[in-house]
């Protein structure tokens, strides 16, 4: 047997990737990690983007255990997180009746929630929810909002005490050989060559599918369009206030200190496939009316700041049953995937997969659930037909049928 250290490489340099750096060093300092992506200095996937709400309750248990660990690694990092607590609200007695039914599943996961008033809400975030003579409104304490930039920075740095190297390369492919993956082709100011490794994890989010589409199951990964706006700057505050979704309208706003910042899933799903390298799509004119109605949910001084605001259109990734593809890929020896996965759930299932390679037990109902073959023989348009339509239920409550976040 071979006393040569574990080679590892990550391809991918979000928030994931670098999770996953972070994790894999610190639990194996003796792994040759590398990690490699086509930007190192910007951003340039989801993570650049993300609004860093992290609720994390979800009607999967899987998903709000992975939450639940991400939260408790987030708060560990100066100026990663702020536990400023998440509102969703509702005003009709069915959706309060949700809320509550969400609250009791909660509770048995472990997770604090409360049923408060709207008089209270608005204590809460008088900027951002709006006094009514009706409603009511969950209040999860230990929600709060993630500095996904800073987490991300944080976790190279950490990474790179322990040896990690970071190269800025273009991936051009997977190398398999015999079953059994060997590395990754890619390019460099015009050279192709290979990197080798004994294991290879593709942390690549939105552009999942452009390295799996030669491997023999589908890698259903989509990305959407999605409208959010930032207001108009103003003095700093004190980030105190809760975020706050309304989910009956599916739409989500938080107080993001220098302006506030508003978004909404309550618009046709748009297979926005990225063509400038980024996860940021042109805008699109069809973002307008539902943008809008959500900026009505908010008190009057807020709305106003949205007069010039800037909105943008963020691409994020979607899968059939809005989970992440997460694990060991069975059928592709040393191949692992950590894809689809939200900047709410990134550092606990970054974990999940330093358990797998560690050769440490993980729960058996996560690695069923996150599988990343588990579409295997599946219609691919169907596929993509499901992730779509998931879109508009990622912030439904509903009872025990619903699984999506």
């Amino acid at each position: 047997m071979s006393d040569s250290p574990q080679t590892v490489l990550v391809v991918g340099a979000g928030i994931v990737g670098s999770a996953l750096a972070h994790f894999l060093s610190a639990s194996s300092p003796q792994r040759k990690i590398t990690v490699v992506d086509r930007s190192l200095t910007t951003l340039v996937g989801s993570t650049g983007h993300a609004p860093g709400f992290v609720g994390q309750f979800n009607e999967s248990e899987v998903l709000t255990r992975l939450a639940m660990d991400t939260v408790n690694e987030y708060t560990k990092i100066p100026g990663g997180f702020s536990t400023v607590g998440g509102l969703e609200v509702a005003y009709t007695d069915s959706g309060i009746d949700r809320l509550k039914t969400r609250r009791s599943k909660a509770a048995s996961l472990g997770l604090p929630g409360e049923i408060v008033s709207i008089q209270r809400a608005v204590e809460l975030a008088p900027d951002l929810v709006k006094p009514s003579d009706s409603g009511a409104a969950l209040h999860f304490s230990t929600d709060g909002t993630a500095n996904a930039g800073a987490i991300t920075s944080y976790y190279q740095q950490s990474a790179k005490k322990f040896g990690v190297q970071f190269l800025e390369r273009d991936v051009a492919r997977l190398i398999v050989s015999d079953g059994r993956v060997t590395g990754v082709e890619v390019q460099h100011e015009g050279i192709m060559q290979e990197l080798h490794a004994d294991k290879v994890i593709l942390a690549t989010g939105i552009w999942a599918q452009d390295l799996g589409k030669d491997l023999n199951f589908p890698i259903p990964v989509f990305p959407v369009g999605h409208p959010y706006i930032h207001g108009e700057a103003r003095k700093t505050n004190s980030l105190t206030s809760p975020f706050v979704r309304w989910p009956e309208a599916h739409v989500y706003a938080r107080d993001h200190g220098d302006c506030y910042g508003i978004g909404t899933y309550n618009h046709k799903p748009i297979h926005y496939q990225p063509t400038n390298g980024t996860a940021i799509g042109d805008w699109v004119n069809d973002f307008e009316s539902p943008l809008n109605t959500a900026i009505s949910f908010l008190p009057k001084p807020a709305r106003k700041e949205f007069l010039s605001g800037k909105s943008f259109n963020g691409i994020f990734s979607m899968t059939p049953d809005n989970m992440p593809l997460a694990g060991k890929v069975q059928s592709v020896d040393g191949l692992y995937l950590a894809v689809a996965v939200w900047v709410t759930h990134a550092a606990g299932t970054a974990k999940f997969i330093t358990k797998m390679l560690n050769e440490q037990e993980v729960d058996q109902g996560s690695q069923d659930a996150l599988q990343p073959e588990r579409f295997h023989g599946q219609d691919f348009s169907m596929l993509q037909e499901q992730s779509l339509c998931g879109y508009n239920e990622i912030y439904k409550t509903v009872g025990d049928e619903d699984k999506r976040r």
